[in-house]
């Protein structure tokens, strides 16, 4: 079913980026928003931001989803019913397996994917007590397709797939949705910000960021498909095709992407 008018909605990493840009259209919807990231300064923006774009009431917060404990005072502080919960909060890492340090891959897999586990441990519960609302976990296309040098954030999304199809299965016959989003590269500083074993690999990881789609569109399509009921949501065609051919010769694809990528880092 659509989500609530004007939603109660529970927004991590919302202090720019991805997290913003959904932060700006549920205001544009009148939503009741919170939004936390762990630099609250930045989640005060975003709170400025949502108010002027409509937003009946926003509140920011201060979490680090790595911290169970930092959640759970997230979920306190949404005050009550929750309509929407999105786990968005993510970091970006680059380099072959062996050569990204294990510290990396550790922080890659605390952020993009024990946050999301940390994020629905706590509101899943929730929303079971209360009889309804939504989750939206936001992964990416790198855990459907795990193209090469890109191996502990392809683990960290391909981890928060599994979670939200098992979730979407645990919650069949409730009226509590399920949407994992899928996008491929967009336009935010996830790159800029990441960590990766060389700048050449950087440097390629940016130049596809910033050929992307906005921010805003990748969102709207996210709520589009939460609105749907779709588990899946997969807003760009390059994605939704190579997952395709994925499926149907899964052997052929990793050869075909691992030439793609050899010629790319020559």
């Amino acid at each position: 079913m659509p989500l609530a008018p004007n939603p109660r909605s529970v927004i991590t990493g919302a202090g720019g980026g991805f997290g913003r840009a959904l932060a700006l259209e549920l205001a544009g919807r009148g939503a009741h928003l919170v939004v936390s990231d762990v630099n609250l300064q930045a989640a005060e923006e975003t709170a400025h931001a949502g108010t002027a774009a409509g937003a009946t009431s926003v509140r920011a917060v201060r979490c680090d989803v790595t911290k169970l404990e930092d959640v759970e005072a997230l979920a306190a502080a949404s005050g009550g019913p929750v309509d929407l919960v999105i786990n968005n909060a993510g970091v970006s890492s680059g380099g072959a397996v062996g050569e990204l340090p294990v510290k990396d891959w550790r922080w890659t897999l605390d952020v993009d994917l024990m946050g999301v586990i940390h994020g629905c441990h706590v509101f899943v519960p929730m929303l079971r007590s209360q009889g309804r609302g939504h989750v939206l976990n936001v992964a990416s296309a790198a855990g459907l397709l795990c193209a090469p040098n890109m191996g502990a954030y392809n683990v960290a999304k391909a981890g928060v797939i599994a979670l939200s199809e098992t979730l979407a299965g645990e919650l069949v016959g409730t009226p509590i949705g399920v949407t994992v989003v899928c996008p491929t590269f967009f336009q935010t500083d996830i790159a800029k910000s990441g960590r990766f074993t060389d700048e050449r690999t950087k440097a390629i990881a940016e130049k596809f960021v910033d050929r992307g789609k906005t921010a805003d569109v990748v969102a709207r399509a996210a709520l589009a498909s939460c609105d749907k009921g779709q588990l899946y949501s997969v807003p760009m065609a390059d994605g939704l095709w190579f997952w395709r051919v994925k499926r149907v010769a899964p052997g052929l694809f990793a050869k075909l992407a691992g030439r793609t990528a050899q010629r790319m880092m020559k």
